[in-house]
């Protein structure tokens, strides 16, 4: 059983992963698409999926909080602007881990880790799942909802 254990040290000193981890978070918001090893997307998955949840709230306690993980003013702008009006009806999961392969010179096993309802996405969307026990106009009412507007 894994109690108590709350990330993966990816081999790196306390200092070094937080660093790290930072960067991948902004570079990840810049470009909405990154490839890195299995291990380290997972772990950037919890971190920037906190980022967004942090970026809906849109005060300055959440814009200081914010800014203690993302690096760059540019980036900032288009968390609070851009990806938090994206996601602002959406509930988490504002991320997708895809495993590709491995890489060739250690044979590591990479992964692509994009935001998910964006234009040029690698997969798009799996539809909401639809309650059979509901009226229709409760579903056609959760559909519509769920449904980002582009």
């Amino acid at each position: 059983m894994k109690h108590r254990i709350a990330m993966r040290k990816l081999g790196r000193s306390s200092a070094h992963r937080k660093s790290m981890l930072r960067t991948m978070v902004s570079q990840l918001l810049r470009y909405e698409r990154i490839e890195t090893t299995v291990a380290k997307a997972k772990e950037l998955k919890r971190l920037a999926d906190k980022v967004v949840t942090i970026a809906k709230e849109n005060n300055l306690h959440a814009r200081r909080k914010a800014a203690e993980i993302v690096r760059g003013d540019d980036v900032m702008h288009k968390l609070f602007t851009e990806i938090a009006e994206r996601y602002k009806h959406r509930q988490g999961g504002y991320t997708r881990v895809l495993q590709t392969g491995q890489r060739p010179n250690d044979a590591a096993h990479m992964a692509v880790i994009e935001y998910i309802d964006r234009p040029g996405e690698m997969r798009p969307a799996r539809p909401p799942k639809v309650n059979p026990l509901l009226p229709q106009a409760a579903q056609a009412a959760v559909r519509s909802t769920d449904q980002p507007s582009r």
